[in-house]
């Protein structure tokens, strides 16, 4: 999640870890500087790279090769096949018919390079096309860089052994050309040998395999599911020569068996063994361009191979140019300047015939007891420092103007709170002066949104969604909301329901008995309550029995009910009927993170509360998103998912049926406790970990809602479209509603992802909880930040209202517009299709439809 929390804690403790890590880097600094003088004094004496594994390991590569898979109904159809293994380079000169370019020649097992519409590299040898073969050098060769070639399939031929029944029982000759800079090295065949490559165990096989030496985790080959990068990623991280015993059982197919002198002895194949180089030698020298000229050879190899002759007979100068002029040939091939460098620096120089150490030549640079080496690591300690307190400078000057904008923040929300006292003061003084001495008390303490003019006119809002309503209008057509006509000419929000809207909707009965008057007078629209205030009409009861309504204290008293209007559908709340549940929950890395741990986790479940002849259905749903970098963010959200989890399961399961406001408060006491776990982990972990959290607790037609950050909950019916339900606890947020910003303004402001609450910054944190009624044809939407930042509400509307009825649907279309919107969070998100009634007899008592993989269910009795 990239939201930043508002807090004080991280500015007093960024300073103890700044400077441990400061002293760290001077400790470790002056450790390494007297290391390294002491290895570069006693240079003359350590002992030389083993011959084999230098000589050679620049010319052993690794070959990828993909296949595509023809065989319609084997399990590998259409699919990449991409298969491993070794190969070694044998020749490298300019090409006869341009000279621009040298043709490289790789020897390898036929097994892997397979021309014959087979992909023998696989152990079920399924029908397949080879398409590309892919060359990496080792890192030998290059440390710093992956150096390889790609060549495809057409441009390739295949050559094998003239009496040979097929390639793939024997070795396989191909080529690959590089740029005229790009001469390669490569090995030479030991002579003498016999039709066996045992002598005497002098010899070894030479593979490429990861830094620490090991094969562990290398996959030969793969089909089908595995995704290329993921298996390219994995592959170039063996590359590094490593010796092993020419025996040994794990050998890959192509592996070279080299002896103490770099030179090879034979080639590991797949169906016949070790090829010997007494084998080898008649096919190489059959199949290889001749060399008229000894120009045409690469400079690289000649100039390594003179270059390593005359190193390991000490004669340090000659190896010097000789290794110099093989990385003036190719500027890639970086072992030759590291072999350039080894031996031959100012602390130490040895003589042409080798042997006796002679110290360099006093200058006025050199203080007696220290070389250069020491120098120059010293220079590297003094610009560290530098730049460590260069950064610790822009680190406090951050810290400061954080500090500013904050205090300005503050300022602006005092301004607002202050703004909004005073409205709500003149509202009221203006509603008393209209209402005179009938007046008996203050009006309701919410805030009015006021629109004047004349009666009849257009220039009217609806207090709740902000959408035109005129003064003949009994409801807003797009929220739903109920509007009566006052005593004083004006038009409020409906305080009761009691009649249908024609879009399922509630009105007030004052609305239709009264409609509004034209007096000339201004018309004011003042809201009311909100609809999970307003009261439960049960079918079957006489008006007098139904449930009396809780009015503020000042408020209006409501009006009777009239007998003869109808029960709205959605306030009745499906009595007696169980409204039907289906979910789905999705989550994605998104675009720019999916290569770091997903910080947003998901639980969503179903089941049935017992208690009652005929259970009404339960569903939990909650998105966490957590914050605190690498795997922070995900423990954060995980552990705040499992403290729910255990806190509400076995109430919701295992005691029945509660009172309607219980469930208000067994949500809000649920996020509590997860808050208190996020806490509790910073506290024994000293960690700043942190996560946001929307949570909807369905049962039967009502939905409680509580809310910690900016993940949201949404609710979509199809009469009113969309409507976000919670309220974001972000800086932009507050700034949008003080005024000073425009709503669209959250998506491009500087403040954007800074949310000023949060579970885990305190013991106790303030708890947003909503109720909506609800009616079938409804969704729910429960989103982390990566949806609505990305994809605007008009947008995600336009998913959501995909008539489908599988929630799936509408959850894999808002990740791929949030995707298509740039990707640049994770995104989550859980889509809840309330349906027609549906008979729970015989359904599971709980349904899990996602949790994250650490989280464990409690035990339900």
């Amino acid at each position: 999640m990239s939201t930043h929390r508002l807090g004080s804690r991280r500015y007093k403790s960024f300073r103890l870890p700044v400077f441990l890590v400061l002293a760290w880097l001077i400790i470790s600094l002056q450790v390494g500087i007297s290391s390294t003088a002491l290895a570069a004094s006693d240079r003359a004496t350590a002992p030389n790279p083993p011959q084999d594994v230098t000589r050679a390991g620049v010319s052993v590569v690794r070959l990828l090769l993909s296949y595509t898979g023809t065989d319609s109904t084997g399990p590998e159809a259409n699919t990449h096949i991409l298969c491993t293994g070794l190969g070694v380079l044998v020749r490298s000169q300019l090409k006869s018919n341009n000279p621009d370019q040298y043709e490289n020649w790789v020897l390898t097992d036929g097994t892997l390079v397979n021309t014959e519409s087979k992909a023998t590299c696989m152990p079920s040898t399924p029908a397949a096309t080879l398409s590309q073969v892919s060359i990496y050098t080792s890192s030998l060769y290059n440390a710093q860089q992956i150096i390889k070639f790609d060549v495809k399939a057409s441009d390739i031929t295949v050559h094998c052994p003239a009496d040979a029944k097929s390639c793939v029982d024997g070795p396989t000759l191909f080529s690959f050309a590089s740029g005229r800079q790009e001469p390669q090295p490569f090995i030479d065949l030991a002579t003498g040998q016999g039709k066996t490559a045992t002598d005497g165990g002098q010899s070894h096989a030479l593979i490429l395999a990861r830094s620490d030496g090991s094969l562990n985790g290398l996959q030969a080959s793969a089909a089908g599911s595995v995704q290329q990068d993921t298996y390219v990623n994995q592959l170039v991280q063996y590359r590094t020569p490593t010796a092993r015993p020419q025996d040994d059982k794990n050998l890959e197919m192509g592996t070279p068996l080299v002896n103490q002198a770099g030179e090879m002895v034979g080639l590991h194949s797949a169906h016949n063994g070790v090829l010997a180089a007494a084998t080898l030698q008649p096919f190489l020298d059959a199949t290889l361009p001749k060399i008229n000229n000894p120009s045409v050879v690469s400079p690289v190899y000649d100039n390594w191979k003179k270059g390593m002759d005359a190193y390991y007979q000490q004669m340090l100068n000659t190896a010097h140019t000789d290794f110099k002029n093989a990385f003036v040939a190719n500027g890639k091939f970086q072992a030759a300047q590291q072999m350039a460098l080894a031996g031959t620096g100012p602390s130490v120089q040895l003589s042409r015939a080798g042997g006796t150490p002679t110290p360099p030549p006093a200058n006025g640079f050199s203080i007696p007891g220290m070389s250069f080496t020491y120098w120059l690591f010293a220079l590297l300690a003094i610009v560290v420092v530098v730049v460590v307190l260069v950064l610790l400078w822009f680190w406090r000057r951050r810290i400061r103007q954080q500090r500013r904008l904050d205090s300005e923040l503050a300022d602006a929300e005092q301004r607002a709170t202050i703004e909004a006292q005073r409205i709500r003061l003149a509202e009221m003084e203006a509603a008393q002066s209209k209402g005179g001495a009938s007046q008996t008390g203050p009006l309701p303490a919410q805030p009015a949104v006021l629109k004047t003019g004349p009666l009849g006119s257009h220039a009217l809002h609806c207090p709740r969604c902000g959408e035109r309503v005129t003064a003949e209008d009994n409801f807003c057509t797009y929220c739903q909301q109920p509007l009566i006509a006052t005593d004083s000419g004006s038009i409020a929000r409906s305080q009761v329901a009691s009649s249908a809207s024609p879009n399922g909707g509630a009105y007030g009965s004052a609305a239709q008995a009264s409609p509004p008057r034209s007096t000339g007078e201004q018309t004011t629209v003042v809201p009311a309550r909100a609809i999970a205030e307003q009261p439960t009409i049960v079918p079957g009861r006489s008006i007098a029995e139904q449930p009396t309504v809780d009015m503020p204290v000042g408020s209006e008293q409501t009006t009777k009910l009239d007998p003869d209007k109808t029960v709205p559908y959605a306030v009745r709340q499906l009595s007696g009927r169980r409204p039907g549940i289906v979910a789905s929950a999705l989550s994605n890395p998104g675009i720019k993170r999916k290569y770091k741990p997903n910080e947003d986790s998901l639980f969503a479940m179903q089941g049935l509360i017992s208690g009652s002849q005929k259970p009404p259905m339960f569903g939990l749903f909650v998105v966490a998103d957590g914050m605190g970098g690498h795997a922070n963010g995900e423990d954060a959200s995980r552990t705040a998912i499992q403290a729910v989890v255990n806190y509400m399961l076995p109430k919701l399961v295992g005691q029945g049926l509660l009172q309607d406001e219980s469930y208000a408060r067994l949500m809000a006491e649920g996020a509590q406790e997860a808050n208190l776990a996020v806490h509790q982990h910073n506290m024994q972990q000293n960690g700043d970990m942190g996560t946001t959290i929307t949570a909807a607790l369905v049962v039967d037609s009502t939905a409680y809602v509580v809310n910690v950050g900016d993940s949201r909950t949404y609710l979509y019916r199809p009469a009113s479209g969309l409507r976000k339900i919670t309220t974001d606890h972000s800086v932009v947020a507050s700034l949008v509603d003080a005024g000073i910003i425009k709503p669209d303004d959250i998506y491009t402001h500087p403040k954007r992802n800074q949310i000023y609450r949060s579970l885990g910054e305190k013991p106790v944190i303030e708890v947003d909880s909503f109720k909506e009624v609800l009616q079938p044809g409804d969704k729910l939407l429960l989103c982390s930040d990566g949806l609505w930042d990305m994809v605007r509400d008009p947008k995600i509307e336009a998913v959501v209202r995909n008539p489908d009825p599988d929630p799936a649907i509408v959850s894999e279309g808002l990740i791929k517009a949030a995707l298509d919107g740039g990707g640049e969070d994770n995104v989550s998100v859980i889509v809840v299709h309330i349906t027609e009634p549906v008979e729970t007899t015989g359904m599971p008592r709980t349904q899990l439809i996602a949790k994250p993989d650490s989280v464990q269910m409690p035990h339900l009795q």
